[in-house]
């Protein structure tokens, strides 16, 4: 079976372009690796603190036999979802600035008596 190629995409958000320069591929792609499973080992660490980890076996049970496509897929989902939350909570914390700046009224809904809009 042929090795995939590295997707070098995400490259200029872990490294510096005088990094990307002067270290060779190969040694990107170990660093990378080693800071994503460094990563995952911090997620896992914080998931047992608040009593979340280690999953039991039954509640894995409907993830069984997923595949790579299938998970990357899911967690494009997530990603989506979540960018979409982070926006809209955005909107609403201009919108409390604005009314707390300019001492407008605001209903329950947050729309500002002020002129403001929500987007």
């Amino acid at each position: 079976k042929r090795r995939k190629m590295w997707e070098h995409a995400l490259e200029k958000n872990f490294f510096t372009p005088e990094e990307i320069v002067s270290i060779g591929a190969p040694v990107r792609r170990t660093i990378y690796t080693a800071s994503l499973e460094a990563h995952i080992e911090k997620l896992h660490g914080q998931l047992k603190a608040i009593g979340l980890a280690p999953v039991p076996p039954h509640k894995l049970e409907p993830y069984r036999g997923l595949n790579s496509r299938t998970a990357k897929s899911m967690v494009a989902g997530l990603h989506r979802d979540l960018t979409a939350m982070k926006s809209k909570l955005a909107a609403i914390e201009r919108e409390v600035r604005f009314c707390k700046r300019f001492g407008s009224a605001c209903d329950s809904s947050l729309d500002c008596v002020g002129g403001s809009t929500r987007s």
